[in-house]
């Protein structure tokens, strides 16, 4: 028994009926927000720009890699605030046994422009945290205002202390006792000073919104990029104190 061919206009038919339920059913899931057909963009839905991402990932070829990459992204990271902060503390810190190096072996010089450095790094970092940290710890933590008060303290014996060093090692002679005991109460200081700021106030930014921690890193960090042009050129003078 031999079989007909199909009918050409039978099959044109249903093929415009199956693109019209097809039509038709894009217009009901884009009525819903849930994808972009043809009348309008997705407005804010998350399903909808949920199905428009993965059909750009996947028609890309490379939904394995952005998948993974979604993934690593999902994962609990360090707060970006306390981190910066305390990788400045150990930058300045390495600036620190530079100086007390050059101190101990009576370079003039080098010690300097070590301690012109620190000055400066200093400047920076205090300014960062008198500006924008500080008072955000302050309106979240209100009991903390005796110990933001006590920090607050301590970078003026940092500021002043190494202002007055810096400028002792600018003429002939100086007096190398006084300016490496100078230095070793900065240095215990600053030790002291760091850990109360890394146990109990950089923490505090945990407990602030999204958006707030999100200003309160940018400003941090312009305000720690914003370094003399003259840092790495050689020594800076503080202001006389």
């Amino acid at each position: 028994m031999s079989m007909s061919p199909p009918d050409p206009l039978l099959a044109l038919a249903l093929a415009v009926v199956a693109l019209a339920l097809l039509d038709r059913l894009g217009l009901w899931m884009e009525a819903r927000g849930w994808i972009y057909w043809r009348r309008r963009r997705a407005q804010g839905s998350t399903l909808g720009s949920t199905f428009l991402e993965l059909q750009k990932i996947f028609e890309s070829g490379k939904a394995e890699h952005v998948l993974a990459a979604k993934h690593d992204t999902a994962k609990e990271s360090p707060d970006p605030i306390a981190g910066h902060l305390a990788k400045d503390h150990a930058e300045i810190d390495a600036l620190c046994r530079e100086a007390r190096a050059a101190l101990d072996r009576g370079l003039q010089a080098e010690a300097h422009r070590a301690l012109d450095r620190i000055w400066m790094r200093l400047a920076v970092h205090i300014r960062a945290e008198h500006k924008a940290l500080f008072p955000a710890v302050a309106g979240a933590r209100p009991d903390l205002a005796g110990t933001l008060q006590t920090l607050r303290e301590d970078h003026d014996f940092f500021m002043a202390t190494l202002a007055t060093l810096v400028n002792a090692l600018k003429g002939t002679g100086p007096d190398w006792t006084a300016a490496r005991s100078g230095f070793e109460a900065v240095q215990r200081r600053l030790a002291a000073h760091n850990a109360l700021e890394e146990e109990r106030v950089y923490p505090v930014a945990d407990g602030l919104t999204e958006a707030q921690r999100r200003q309160l890193a940018g400003d941090i960090s312009r305000e720690l990029a914003t370094l003399p042009t003259r840092y790495d050129e050689g020594p800076l003078s503080p202001p006389e104190p």
